[in-house]
């Protein structure tokens, strides 16, 4: 009966790995989730809180937030290195307590704006919300 019982499968579901950390530090792993589009999708919440204002609502514009699984999103969420180049975007990064980060994407005299914010997951960070702030 062992013998048998030796080549038997469990009925527990395998839990996937995790994906490796691409850093140790933050500058590091935003260094690479920047940079990668498969780090970006291995890394991010999911679902995904999103933000985006509307900028018809009345009286005023107001932000509208929704919750998107992953399968929904766009890769790359972030936009990569050359376009952050040709587009003339700067990156602002700022901690914000509790392992969190705060990245900034901004052009500079105009209103384009996007927000980003890792939280801490193991010895790693994910991509918890975005928001278009962009008027």
């Amino acid at each position: 009966m062992i013998a048998a019982l030796a080549g038997a499968t469990s009925a527990v579901p395998a839990m996937a790995a995790a994906p490796a950390c691409p850093g140790k530090t933050f500058d590091i792993f935003l260094a690479a989730f920047a940079a990668n589009a498969d780090i970006q999708r291995a890394h991010v919440a999911d679902p995904l809180s999103s933000g985006q204002i509307d900028a018809q609502a009345q009286p005023e514009p107001r932000m509208v937030t929704s919750s998107l699984p992953r399968a929904a999103l766009g890769f790359p969420i972030m936009p990569l290195g050359a376009e952050r180049r040709r587009e003339g975007l700067e990156m602002r990064t700022a901690p914000k307590g509790g392992g969190k980060f705060e990245v900034v994407l901004a052009k500079p005299d105009t209103g384009y704006q996007l927000r980003y914010q890792f939280q801490p997951v193991g010895a790693c960070w994910q991509l918890s919300a975005m928001t278009d702030e962009t008027m």
